[in-house]
């Protein structure tokens, strides 16, 4: 079987859209379904799914890590955002970020980042029953 100079052409063209898609396509910023300044329901935590086998589940959406945040402060994180396999988002942020505000309504969680003028983080604000907080106050300091 032999290919023919026409076809090695096509071929070598099919090759360059693509690549050249593939950089254009990278080129643009994608929106995020889940943006984290949006209040988002948060996914229960799975055993095994933590980020280091040392984390401790805070109540059923929340883990606490000492080993997360790379400046030694404690850290809470989260996944919400879509279920299918490798779409799911993070949300990591230091302890003394988090603000509970309680609102029976909420189950499952919310959590929203707010940041203030200059775009720095100013608290993760998480919206939960009483209920949840009870069994995930451990997690959040001074509160």
């Amino acid at each position: 079987m032999s290919i023919s100079k026409g076809e090695v052409r096509v071929m070598k063209t099919a090759c360059c859209v693509c690549i050249g898609l593939l950089v254009c396509a990278h080129g643009y910023p994608q929106a995020s379904d889940y943006p984290p300044e949006q209040e988002n329901a948060l996914q229960k935590t799975k055993p095994g799914k933590q980020l280091f086998k040392e984390d401790e589940p805070c109540g059923a959406y929340f883990w606490k890590s000492l080993k997360a945040d790379r400046s030694g402060a404690v850290a809470l994180y989260f996944f919400y955002g879509s279920t299918e396999y490798g779409k799911g988002k993070l949300g990591m942020y230091p302890q003394a970020k988090y603000r509970v505000v309680l609102n029976e309504d909420k189950e499952p969680p919310t959590a929203q980042v707010i940041k203030d003028e200059a775009g720095s983080l100013k608290e993760v604000r998480v919206q939960m029953t009483k209920a949840e907080f009870q069994s995930a106050r451990g997690c959040f300091a001074q509160q």
